[in-house]
């Protein structure tokens, strides 16, 4: 009896062992199952913060190659402070700027530098074998040089073919590689000798972060070509000529003063114009002296497209130009720096978004003049380029100072000019291409197409 209770009272304590054992096996898989949990939680984070480093360096490459493709674009503006005087004019010449310093030192045509360029023999045959690679130069940007520059590396230019492109532009079934390509305002062709169109550059940039990362980005950029107006004043609505009886101090010349493109009339006009007193109009042809015409289509565009390229004339020259009423009047106006002597002058484009009025003896202007509205011209004004109204112009010539406009002048509106209040002072109209194709050069480089480059 007192051994079978005795297996009977030791039957719960084996139990309670068992059940013991169990919470214990329990609780290592839950400490294992949070150790797991853990450990995996860690590497996760972990795994995210190297991926989002990863990103962040990608976005910064690639904007550090955007930074250098921009300061490529300003640097093609031939009247910009630090541009590029020597660029690339036949297809296997290649310019390079460089982001170098001692302590980091860019070569891009060196295959043994970590930052060679690899991509040009993808778009030149031939390689730098058959290159001619202009002296290099060094990038001006904030910082250059020094630990906290913008890191690109270098921006290579190069004249556009269809064979650096991928792309047949005259549709051909051919990928030309001899031929560079040219931009005339509305579309690209190839032109061995184009009569008006500009040369289309690739502009390829290449940023290296300090972890290795790497963008390179490419960009086409060329000029908007200048337009070549129908006459050195040129109008689609009714024309008043008045100059004095006694003397000619009215004259109107289509005759380019720089000698660079053909001649052109002096005036050419929608209905005759009327005319009183003497008036000197020269041009080819000469005779008759007036030559009756519609707007070109271009003249329309340039109204449309070209104030998006140009500054509000209220911040070209805030001092001397105010809204009154409705309108813009400027006195004693600068817009643009005239050229003199050894001083190429700086062209500016400006927009006025109304009607605008100009006066005062020293006015002066250089480059592109939009009006959207009307534009009168009293006292004394001298401008070099071209001015476009896309309403009437009114020049009156008064005895504060002469009215000179090299370039060409073109009203959608009507035409009145009088010089017959003074005979001390004249107005002069002379056609200058020159002037311009100066102030269409200094407008930015436009971006024709840009891609991301795979290496």
């Amino acid at each position: 009896m007192s051994g079978r209770r005795k297996q009977e009272m030791a039957q719960p304590a084996e139990r309670i062992d068992s059940q013991s054992g169990i919470a214990l096996l329990l609780v290592l898989l839950i400490i294992l199952s949070l150790t797991a949990f853990s450990v995996s939680l860690v590497l996760f984070t972990q795994s995210g913060s190297q991926l989002s480093g990863t990103m962040a360096s990608r976005s910064q490459a690639y904007y550090a190659a955007l930074a250098g493709l921009e300061e490529t674009r300003g640097r093609l503006n031939p009247f910009a402070a630090d541009a590029l005087v020597t660029l690339p004019q036949q297809v296997n010449q290649v310019l390079y700027l460089v982001n170098s310093s001692s302590q980091d030192p860019v070569n891009p045509t060196n295959a043994s530098s970590p930052y060679y360029d690899y991509e040009y023999a993808q778009e030149f045959s031939g390689g730098f074998g058959s290159a001619q690679v202009l002296p290099s130069v060094a990038s001006d940007q904030p910082g250059a040089g020094t630990s906290y520059v913008i890191p690109y590396k270098w921006v290579r230019i190069t004249l556009k073919t269809e064979y650096a492109s991928k792309t047949d532009v005259n549709q051909d079934g051919v990928l030309n590689s001899s031929t560079p390509v040219y931009w005339d305002g509305t579309h690209q062709d190839l032109y061995p000798n184009p009569p008006g169109g500009l040369p289309v550059y690739m502009v390829t940039a290449l940023a290296v972060e300090p972890n290795g990362i790497r963008k390179m980005e490419q960009e086409e950029v060329a000029g908007t070509p200048p337009v070549v107006p129908a006459g050195g004043v040129e109008t689609a609505g009714s024309t008043s000529l008045t100059g004095l009886s006694g003397a000619t101090n009215l004259t109107l010349n289509g005759n380019d003063y720089c000698g660079v493109q053909p001649n052109l009339p002096g005036i050419a006009v929608g209905p005759p114009p009327t005319t009183s007193g003497l008036i000197n109009i020269q041009g080819t042809p000469s005779e008759p002296p007036f030559v009756s015409f519609g707007l070109p289509q271009t003249a329309f565009s340039i109204i449309q497209n070209l104030p998006s390229q140009a500054i509000p004339i209220l911040y070209a020259d805030p001092t001397h130009v105010a809204s009154v009423g409705g309108s813009l009047a400027g006195t004693n106006v600068v817009l643009g720096q005239l050229p003199g002597g050894s001083n190429p002058g700086q062209p500016a484009a400006v927009y006025a978004n109304q009607s605008l009025a100009i006066s005062g003896p020293t006015s002066t202007g250089y480059g592109i003049l939009l009006v959207n509205g009307n534009l009168s011209i009293t006292d004394g004004f001298r401008y070099e380029g071209l001015i476009v109204a896309n309403g009437s112009v009114t020049i009156t010539a008064s005895s504060a100072g002469n009215i000179r406009i090299y370039g060409s002048l073109t009203s959608f509106g009507s035409l009145n000019i009088n010089s017959s209040s003074s005979p001390s002072t004249s107005v002069r109209i002379h056609y200058n291409s020159c002037a311009v194709t100066n102030a269409f050069q200094s407008l930015p480089r436009g971006i024709r197409s840009f891609k991301q480059l795979s290496f």
